[in-house]
């Protein structure tokens, strides 16, 4: 296994376990779900018995190969992964589109592309995102994480743009309701399209 599934795998899933339940205790039962940037898979595995099918997409050929291993060993058949751009995704309709600490790291004008594919996808959108932590050690945390992870200019100027607001409102699209996670800087924004008047 390379040493960053491992990490994944081991260490950052586990500290996101908090976040997972919280995400899929706003997923309806029965739902399909469509997940762009799923790395190793863990929130579609860990609402694999509350969904009806779940669909995962990464560009890391690494965390797929473990996502899919893992999905045979449980022989889980309602649950597909791909390593592929989520926007070269075909035009499937999903219940709900969700991504977890993905859309900070790209340029804005990528990651409003993937948030409006995601809102025309589905009924229903749960972004998870970094915001303005609380404690001083959460914001060393995550500003240690983003330095180390290579992605700290993009994740500095989606806390100066306004962060997942900002982009629902750049498409066109409505945050309906935003949950502060159990886990201090990260938030849940639920996002629909804008109702368009007939």
């Amino acid at each position: 296994m390379r040493f960053k599934v491992w990490l994944k795998s081991r260490v950052a899933d586990r500290v996101l376990l908090p976040l997972r339940k919280e995400l899929i205790e706003l997923i309806d039962p029965g739902s399909t779900v469509f997940e762009v940037g799923c790395g190793t898979g863990d929130l579609l595995f860990r609402s694999a018995s509350k969904i009806k099918s779940g669909y995962g997409v990464d560009l890391d050929p690494a965390m797929i190969e473990f996502a899919g291993n893992k999905r045979l060993e449980r022989d889980l058949d309602h649950l597909t992964f791909e390593c592929i751009d989520a926007l070269q995704v075909s035009n499937t309709q999903f219940d709900v589109s969700t991504s977890t600490l993905c859309l900070h790291e790209l340029p804005e004008s990528k990651a409003c592309d993937l948030l409006r594919l995601m809102v025309d996808r589905s009924k229903v959108v749960l972004i998870a995102d970094y915001t303005a932590a609380k404690s001083t050690s959460s914001k060393i945390g995550i500003e240690f994480d983003e330095l180390i992870s290579g992605h700290y200019g993009n994740y500095k100027r989606y806390r100066r743009s306004g962060e997942i607001p900002s982009y629902a409102e750049k498409i066109d699209a409505v945050v309906e309701l935003e949950i502060a996670s159990e886990i201090d800087g990260i938030s849940i924004w639920k996002i629909s399209k804008r109702a368009t008047n007939s």
